[in-house]
Protein backbone atom coordinates (compact mmCIF):
# COMPACT_ATOMS: atom_id res chain seq x y z
CA UNK A 1 0.00 0.00 0.00
CA UNK A 2 2.83 2.37 0.79
CA UNK A 3 4.33 2.11 -2.69
CA UNK A 4 0.89 2.66 -4.23
CA UNK A 5 0.46 5.75 -2.12
CA UNK A 6 3.90 6.95 -3.18
CA UNK A 7 2.90 6.69 -6.85
CA UNK A 8 -0.04 9.05 -6.42
CA UNK A 9 0.30 12.68 -7.52
CA UNK A 10 1.50 15.10 -4.85
CA UNK A 11 -1.83 16.94 -4.61
CA UNK A 12 -3.81 13.74 -4.01
CA UNK A 13 -1.31 12.56 -1.41
CA UNK A 14 -1.64 15.86 0.40
CA UNK A 15 -5.45 15.67 0.35
CA UNK A 16 -5.51 12.09 1.69
CA UNK A 17 -3.06 12.97 4.46
CA UNK A 18 -5.02 16.09 5.38
CA UNK A 19 -8.31 14.18 5.66
CA UNK A 20 -6.80 11.31 7.62
CA UNK A 21 -5.00 13.73 9.96
CA UNK A 22 -8.22 15.62 10.60
CA UNK A 23 -10.03 12.35 11.30
CA UNK A 24 -7.32 11.30 13.77
CA UNK A 25 -7.62 14.66 15.50
CA UNK A 26 -11.38 14.28 15.90
CA UNK A 27 -11.03 10.69 17.11
CA UNK A 28 -8.61 11.95 19.75
CA UNK A 29 -10.99 14.75 20.69
CA UNK A 30 -13.85 12.23 20.91
CA UNK A 31 -11.86 10.03 23.32
CA UNK A 32 -10.80 13.01 25.45
CA UNK A 33 -14.38 14.28 25.77
CA UNK A 34 -15.66 10.78 26.45
CA UNK A 35 -13.20 10.32 29.31
CA UNK A 36 -13.50 13.83 30.72
CA UNK A 37 -17.13 14.89 30.42
CA UNK A 38 -19.21 11.87 29.31
CA UNK A 39 -21.74 14.24 27.78
CA UNK A 40 -23.62 12.94 24.72
CA UNK A 41 -24.12 16.45 23.31
CA UNK A 42 -20.36 16.99 23.19
CA UNK A 43 -19.47 13.46 22.12
CA UNK A 44 -21.92 13.06 19.24
CA UNK A 45 -20.61 15.85 16.94
CA UNK A 46 -17.02 14.66 17.41
CA UNK A 47 -18.01 11.07 16.72
CA UNK A 48 -19.97 11.97 13.58
CA UNK A 49 -17.24 14.22 12.21
CA UNK A 50 -14.51 11.68 12.98
CA UNK A 51 -16.49 8.93 11.28
CA UNK A 52 -17.21 11.09 8.22
CA UNK A 53 -13.58 12.17 7.82
CA UNK A 54 -12.33 8.60 8.26
CA UNK A 55 -14.71 7.29 5.59
CA UNK A 56 -13.85 10.22 3.33
CA UNK A 57 -10.10 9.69 3.59
CA UNK A 58 -10.36 5.92 3.04
CA UNK A 59 -12.70 6.44 0.06
CA UNK A 60 -10.41 9.05 -1.51
CA UNK A 61 -7.38 6.81 -0.99
CA UNK A 62 -8.99 3.83 -2.72
CA UNK A 63 -10.40 5.97 -5.54
CA UNK A 64 -6.93 7.39 -6.11
CA UNK A 65 -5.09 4.07 -5.90
CA UNK A 66 -7.47 2.35 -8.33
CA UNK A 67 -7.11 5.24 -10.78
CA UNK A 68 -10.74 6.38 -10.74
CA UNK A 69 -9.82 9.99 -11.32
CA UNK A 70 -9.00 12.24 -14.24
CA UNK A 71 -6.17 14.72 -14.40
CA UNK A 72 -7.04 17.98 -16.14
CA UNK A 73 -4.24 20.43 -16.76
CA UNK A 74 -4.58 23.80 -18.38
CA UNK A 75 -3.57 27.41 -18.37
CA UNK A 76 -5.40 29.87 -16.13
CA UNK A 77 -6.85 32.53 -18.38
CA UNK A 78 -9.24 34.25 -15.99
CA UNK A 79 -10.08 34.37 -12.29
CA UNK A 80 -13.28 35.57 -10.65
CA UNK A 81 -12.73 37.18 -7.26
CA UNK A 82 -15.14 38.20 -4.54
CA UNK A 83 -14.98 40.62 -1.65
CA UNK A 84 -12.53 43.20 -0.49
CA UNK A 85 -9.79 40.65 0.18
CA UNK A 86 -10.01 39.44 -3.43
CA UNK A 87 -10.57 35.77 -2.58
CA UNK A 88 -10.67 33.60 -5.72
CA UNK A 89 -14.20 32.34 -6.37
CA UNK A 90 -13.63 30.48 -9.64
CA UNK A 91 -10.90 29.78 -12.16
CA UNK A 92 -11.26 29.61 -15.94
CA UNK A 93 -8.87 27.19 -17.63
CA UNK A 94 -7.98 26.74 -21.28
CA UNK A 95 -7.77 23.02 -22.04
CA UNK A 96 -7.45 21.15 -25.31
CA UNK A 97 -11.17 20.32 -25.14
CA UNK A 98 -12.20 23.94 -24.55
CA UNK A 99 -12.77 26.39 -21.71
CA UNK A 100 -13.46 24.98 -18.25
CA UNK A 101 -14.76 26.91 -15.22
CA UNK A 102 -14.03 25.49 -11.80
CA UNK A 103 -15.42 26.98 -8.58
CA UNK A 104 -12.72 27.08 -5.92
CA UNK A 105 -13.52 25.70 -2.44
CA UNK A 106 -10.31 26.61 -0.67
CA UNK A 107 -8.11 29.64 -0.38
CA UNK A 108 -5.67 29.87 -3.26
CA UNK A 109 -2.64 32.09 -2.91
CA UNK A 110 -0.37 33.41 -5.60
CA UNK A 111 -2.48 32.41 -8.57
CA UNK A 112 -2.16 34.63 -11.59
CA UNK A 113 -3.19 34.45 -15.19
CA UNK A 114 -0.87 32.29 -17.25
CA UNK A 115 -0.12 29.80 -14.46
CA UNK A 116 -0.57 26.09 -15.10
CA UNK A 117 -3.35 24.57 -13.00
CA UNK A 118 -3.78 20.83 -12.47
CA UNK A 119 -7.11 19.53 -11.24
CA UNK A 120 -7.93 15.98 -10.19
CA UNK A 121 -11.62 15.09 -10.59
CA UNK A 122 -13.64 11.90 -10.25
CA UNK A 123 -14.44 10.06 -13.45
CA UNK A 124 -18.15 10.36 -12.77
CA UNK A 125 -18.13 14.07 -12.04
CA UNK A 126 -20.95 15.76 -13.95
CA UNK A 127 -19.89 18.40 -16.43
CA UNK A 128 -22.34 21.11 -17.45
CA UNK A 129 -22.13 23.51 -20.35
CA UNK A 130 -23.16 27.15 -20.24
CA UNK A 131 -22.42 29.64 -23.00
CA UNK A 132 -19.71 27.43 -24.51
CA UNK A 133 -17.88 26.99 -21.20
CA UNK A 134 -17.80 23.64 -19.39
CA UNK A 135 -18.48 23.85 -15.66
CA UNK A 136 -17.06 21.27 -13.25
CA UNK A 137 -18.56 21.68 -9.80
CA UNK A 138 -16.36 19.39 -7.68
CA UNK A 139 -12.81 18.10 -7.59
CA UNK A 140 -10.51 16.05 -5.38
CA UNK A 141 -7.46 18.29 -5.40
CA UNK A 142 -6.04 21.31 -7.16
CA UNK A 143 -2.39 22.10 -7.81
CA UNK A 144 -0.86 25.33 -9.16
CA UNK A 145 2.42 25.46 -11.04
CA UNK A 146 4.15 28.61 -12.21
Amino acid sequence: MRERFGKLPQALQKQVLFRSGASALFWLLFIMILISFRDIYLILPCLLLAGYLTCSSVWLFFQSVTGNYMHLQGECIRMETVGIRKRVRSVHLALEQGMVKIPVRQRIRRLSEGDTVSIYVAEKTPVYERDGIYIISSYYAIEIRR
